[in-house]
């Protein structure tokens, strides 16, 4: 009986490793199935991944001409309303000052208050032959501008001509 029992116990332990070899081979199949499976499942996000990135672009896109559209639009509607930036270009307003010496605290005076008036741009001043040139940049026309000038500032000066874009004055002398 003792060889019986060792070729029992021979048997049994013969059928365990098979037996594990067995499940051992199992696993490993099962466990390339899942790998498998993964993989598939990693490239259908990836897949997913890419199409939602497609997808925000083309979105980003689409916003972007939106915004360039509206952009238009609000322009078109503003220089209906209100008229095109070139309508409200500013004038060019020259002020001559005829047989005046050079550095006249009247003339100095006027450029000041020119320089310094609401609405007025680039103000700049030339003298040449006894003749200054005031030269403004400003929405309003020439006779508009000397009107705001305050009385006691033009006062001391004769006006003898004036045009929508220019005034001619001077200084009358002391024999006038």
């Amino acid at each position: 009986m003792t060889s019986k029992k060792v070729h029992t116990f021979i048997l049994i332990a013969f059928f365990c490793g098979f037996v594990n070899a067995q499940n051992s081979d199992a696993t490993k199949r099962r466990n390339r199935g899942m790998t498998s499976k993964t993989a598939d499942q990693i490239d259908q996000v990836d897949q997913t991944v890419q199409n939602t990135n497609n997808d925000i672009d083309q979105t980003v896109e689409g916003i972007d001409n939106t915004i360039e559209g509206t952009k238009e639009t609000v322009e078109k509607v503003g220089r209906i309303l209100f008229g095109s930036k070139k309508e409200k270009s500013k004038n060019k307003v020259l002020i001559f000052i005829d047989a005046v010496a050079y550095g006249d605290e009247n003339v100095q005076t006027l450029y000041n208050e020119l320089s310094k008036k609401n609405g007025t741009k680039k103000t700049s001043k030339t003298f040449s032959d006894g003749v200054v040139t005031i030269q403004i940049e400003s929405k309003q026309n020439a006779d508009a501008i000397w009107q705001e000038i305050p009385q006691n500032v033009r006062a001391p000066f004769k006006v003898n001509a004036m045009g929508e874009n220019n005034i001619s004055v001077e200084l009358p002398t002391l024999t006038e």
